[in-house]
């Protein structure tokens, strides 16, 4: 009797267990029978349509996305660790007002979205400036999102309207909306044709208040934490509006100050930790407004902070703390076709963006293919790549962050007035740009030492504007570099193929630079080469430039050492000192001009070879018409092939003589030879006032000196030679 009853209740305890599972919607299988749930390894649940009142094919949005929310609820409280939405068109509802809560995929902590490439989410075409199809909000953690189409209503949206705290451009249509959420990953999807961005991860305030002059007083605070006397300081007075009494601040551990009024402009703000009895914990000091974060350590119960201002009049500081999205990978995925950008990172640390095509943003600004600028948040360490960017309006913008790697992309544009991958003044840290391929897209560099480098560029412009900037180890192809907009920049291992089809291809602006090994190689066809005024402590190692053309080039002002010219004609004609130290310069009909045609240059030529290949044009193989001061010290100039009577040297125009232009010159230890008795050196009309010039121990082949009575003609040999 005792034994039939214990099997009585067995059977009905599995019986019940059945019918619970039956009413959970869980079908148990020989494999799960009589097995808690939660032991199961990586449950994955497919969402039934019919209990959920779900439609896949394309019709009642507010049914199904309201069904997809309590399945996806559902599915989370009883430990489900994948949501499986089935193939088919699921459109979500446009809801009944901007950012409607209830118009949108909620997604809930600890569970992959899984949908196949035949799954698509759709919006519900709407007249609304803001929506997401998706939504990760700062509750969500651990999120894989994979696969599926989420497809915007770009070409059916209603763009008349206008919403109560926007200008009318529709621009916050995202597919994926990613706020303060954490550890996401977003693998394999296609997001396209969106108002806004295909996919947005972005920060948003928890919590905050002002602190107003009535919250603050004269003085400092020293870096033991007591207040002490500071003139031009003010400091916080009290708990009141700096306390962590908030629960938030158990999750959420910092602190931002945005918005200084009456603040000195340019300064930053110090920060003061204590714990309830007013004991000292620590201070961070020097933090950037706006994006500069204090974090508050474990037992503080208050801060004060520390700004430098005149007095407390008029200052105002929002004191604000956030969640900001962190440890997201966006991965394989296609996104294109949007309005806005592909990307937008506007308050993030760690993400990491491989593998995508991205791809034909456009309709609003910005159009970029990636666009980091947080504006308030932080936008911290950032990678991209393995991507390709193909024609977006920009492809991308580094506007404001810290600590970004733009590696092993593909860049490709085939559009007018379009931009390739900029780097703002305001990103700072690191900023790398490594091994990656720009065919058609440009490189603008704004940022403080930031680095390029193995990078190819093919019909574009690269533009280097911060300070301290490297750019090495790269290919041009028919692409201009501009340099020494800022102090610093270093140029090195470039080699530049130049077909004609710019204007020019190297500008050297006014700020000290550093070239080295840096060759072009070009076929001009009248177009430049080389431009600028150049720095005279620029220096240029090994520069080597050929024009099949010979169409000739400018020299911007530095020192040139072991550079190679084969270009034509070099000209000089700006201020500041000009040094060329062990060159060759080889032209067909002449070498050299030197004038005053934008200030007086200081010329030094030494150590180095200069020949003319034929017959000497153009008045003279080196024509000096202007010069501060013009030295040729210890070269070989040569003509061997010359016929014409034009000298190898001339010191001042042709014609009548005028008041002088060259006010130095030194020609001493060089080795001049012709092929006929024409002048070597001409100094006959340098100018009615010109000084005298020094000309001395140089040895002349087959030439003659034509000089004026007050020049100093010393120790010169003259050679007759067959």
């Amino acid at each position: 009797m005792r034994k039939w009853m214990i099997l009585s209740v067995v059977v009905l305890a599995l019986i019940i267990s059945s019918i619970v599972l039956v009413d959970r919607g869980i079908k148990p299988s020989s494999e799960s029978a009589g097995q808690n749930k939660s032991t199961l390894k990586n449950p994955v649940y497919e969402l039934e349509l019919d209990r959920w009142g779900v439609h896949k094919d394309g019709t009642h949005p507010r049914e199904t996305t309201k069904g997809i929310n309590a399945a996806l609820k559902w599915a989370k409280e009883n430990d489900y660790k994948t949501f499986k939405i089935p193939d088919g068109t699921y459109l979500i509802s446009k809801g009944t007002e901007q950012d409607d809560s209830e118009a949108s995929i909620k997604m809930v902590s600890d569970m992959d979205l899984l949908l196949s490439e035949k799954t698509i989410l759709q919006k519900e075409a709407n007249e609304y400036e803001g929506y997401a199809v998706l939504s990760l909000g700062k509750e969500v953690r651990n999120v894989t999102v994979k696969g599926g189409t989420f497809l915007g209503d770009r070409d059916h949206h209603d763009y008349s309207k206008k919403g109560p705290e926007s200008a009318g451009t529709h621009e916050w249509g995202y597919g994926i909306e990613i706020v303060g959420a954490e550890n996401i990953v977003i693998d394999g999807v296609k997001a396209e044709q969106f108002t806004g961005d295909g996919i947005f991860v972005g920060g948003t305030t928890i919590t905050g208040s002002p602190i107003l002059e009535e919250d603050l007083e004269l003085g400092s605070i020293d870096d033991k934490g007591n207040p002490v006397e500071e003139k031009g300081m003010v400091r916080t007075n009290n708990r009141t509006v700096t306390n962590f009494d908030d629960p938030e601040y158990e999750s959420y551990k910092n602190i931002y100050f945005w918005l200084p009024e009456g603040i000195d402009e340019g300064s930053k703000v110090d920060v003061y930790f204590y714990r309830k009895d007013g004991s000292f914990i620590k201070a961070d000091k020097q933090i950037d407004f706006i994006s500069g974060e204090s974090l508050i350590p474990e037992g503080a119960d208050y801060f004060r902070a520390v700004f430098e201002a005149p007095s407390t009049k008029g200052v105002k500081v929002d004191r604000m703390t956030v969640a900001i999205s962190k440890n997201i990978t966006i991965k394989n995925s296609d996104i294109g076709y949007n309005r806005r950008q592909g990307i937008s990172l506007v308050g993030s640390d760690g993400v990491q963006i491989f593998n995508n095509h991205i791809h034909h943003t456009n309709g609003t600004a910005p159009e970029s293919g990636i666009d980091i600028e947080p504006g308030f948040y932080p936008g911290r360490n950032t990678i991209i790549k393995g991507n390709r960017f193909t024609d977006n309006i920009i492809q991308v913008v580094l506007a404001y962050g810290e600590n970004v790697r733009v590696e092993d992309n593909h860049f490709e544009q085939d559009l007018k007035e379009s931009v390739g991958l900029a780097a703002d003044q305001g990103f700072k840290g690191d900023v790398v740009i490594k091994d990656n391929n720009f065919i058609g897209s440009g490189l603008t560099l704004n940022s403080e030492s930031a680095m390029a480098d193995n990078n190819q560029f093919k019909n574009g412009a690269i533009t280097l504007l911060g300070k301290n900037i490297t750019f090495s180890n790269s290919t041009l192809v028919d692409a201009s570099l501009s340099v020494g907009s800022e102090e610093g920049q270093k140029i090195s291992n470039v080699t530049m193929e130049h077909n004609g089809n710019q204007p020019w291809i190297l500008y050297i602006a006014d700020k000290s630079a550093h070239l080295r090994d840096v060759a072009i190689n070009a076929k001009t066809q009248k177009q430049g080469l080389i431009l600028g005024p150049g720095n005279s402590q620029n220096v240029y190692d090994r520069l080597k430039v050929e024009d099949s053309d010979g169409s000739g080039t400018v020299l911007p002002a530095g020192t040139y050492n072991q550079c190679s010219f084969k270009a034509g004609s070099l000209a000089i004609n700006n201020a500041g000192k000009y040094v060329l130290d062990e060159c060759l310069i080889k032209g067909k009909e002449n070498l050299l001009i030197v004038d005053s045609t934008y200030g007086n240059p200081d010329v030094t030529i030494k150590n180095s070879v200069l020949e003319v290949k034929e017959d000497i044009e153009n008045e003279a193989a080196i024509y000096v018409l202007g010069a501060k001061n013009f030295e040729l010290l210890d070269n070989k100039v040569l003509a061997k092939n010359n016929s014409n009577n034009a000298p190898l040297i001339k010191i001042g125009p042709y014609g009548n003589p005028i008041h002088t232009n060259v006010f130095g010159v030194t020609i001493k230890g060089n080795i001049l030879q012709t092929n006929k008795e024409n002048s070597a050196i001409d100094t006959s009309n340098a100018g009615t006032d010109a000084p005298p010039y020094m000309v001395e121990n140089n040895t002349i082949y087959n030439g003659k000196l034509e000089m004026s009575e007050k020049d100093l003609n010393r120790n010169n040999k003259l050679v007759k030679q067959e």
